[in-house]
Formats: structure tokens, sequence, C-alpha cells
């Protein structure tokens, strides 16, 4: 199994959970000098380095020694948080190219996004855009509270999303994932949207 593990952005922002699969799995592999630093003192990890303009060779050649480690478990430990804009998304892609059977499990991480809003003091309780300087081209959304789900899905598909996913209570009793969106969805409900 391979583990994206985030490790936020120093030592402190480790959470239990990603402590936890460091200490267990049989190798644990950082993308970096920073990675090594947040991780060494738990356990020493492997570092591989991605060089600018020969990242692509390095992600094939490490998701082909992965898929034929298929019986080990594997911890990629990511600056932040890994669904944000990290190398682990080209590994998991290319592991799921080689072997789409792939066992695949995400520790979130304290993100570049949260550190920030923290340090400035800056409270979400509206709407919000969090993108990069081409935010016009966005290829996710994150829609929060989606108490109607259907009509939230029919006005993204009129932007240009295709792929959607309902989170509903997640964590809690009751948990429910959607594919399909249902008419009404729960105020703890998260709808995740791709193009």
């Amino acid at each position: 199994m391979l583990y994206g593990v985030g490790i936020g952005l120093t030592r402190e922002h480790l959470t239990l959970e990603a402590i936890k699969v460091i200490e267990n799995v049989d190798e644990v592999i950082v993308p970096g000098k920073m990675a090594y630093e947040i991780v060494k003192d738990i356990r020493e990890p492997r570092v591989v380095e991605f060089p600018m303009g020969k990242s692509e060779d390095m992600v094939k050649n490490l998701a082909k020694e992965i898929a034929r480690r298929a019986d080990e478990e594997i911890a990629f430990c990511c600056i932040g948080d890994p669904v944000f804009y990290s190398t682990f998304h080209h590994l998991v892609e290319e592991l799921r190219r080689i072997k789409p059977d792939a066992e695949i499990r995400i520790i979130p991480g304290i993100s570049s996004i949260s550190a920030a809003m923290a340090l400035t003091e800056t409270f979400i309780s509206n709407s919000a855009v969090i993108a990069t300087p081409n935010f016009d081209e966005a290829e996710v959304a994150v829609i929060l509270k989606v108490k109607n789900p259907r009509e939230v899905e029919r006005k993204l598909r009129d932007m240009g999303f295709r792929e959607f996913f309902l989170l509903e209570k997640m964590f809690m009793g009751g948990e429910t994932f959607y594919d399909e969106m249902p008419e009404k969805s729960s105020y703890f409900s998260v709808l995740v949207a791709r193009r």
C-alpha cells in the first residue's frame, strides 16, 4: 500500500495519524530536504529528489518501484497536504496507470492554505476562492455545506465540471459517500467536483 502523508510545514504540524503511519510502514520516502527535516526525528527517510526538467522520469521510476513492492507499506511524505499541488498527485496517476488496483491511502496534513489563514487571522464564514493565478481554469471545485446537491451539481455542470462526489457527515455517525447527487443532504456535507 502507498500512503500519501501530509506532514505540514514544520514538525509541529505533524498529526498523530501521520506519525503513526511514518512509524509503522516498511519505508518512508521524502521529496527533498525540507520534508527530510520534518520527518528525520521520527524515522530516517529515504530522500528522492525531483529535479526541474527531470521530475517526470523520477515519478515514473518511483511508481514502477512501488508497483513492484505492492505487498509492502510505503509512505510518501509531502510538505503540506498531499492533495494540494504535490508531487504525490503525479505519483498516484503514474502508479494507477501501471497498476490500476494499487492500494492508496491519503493522510491529510496542514496545508500552506490553512497555515496562511491562521497566521493572518483570516476566517472563512461565507464563500472563498482558493486558487493559483490561473483561477479561471480551475480543475476542481469544493463546495461546503451543500444542502441541495443536485442544484449545486447543475450550476457546476454549466461551468464545465463533469465528475461529482458528495461526502455527508464525514467521520460522524451516518457517514455517506455519493457519486450520484441526492436532492437533499445534511449541513455537514462537502461536494467535490472535477472537470
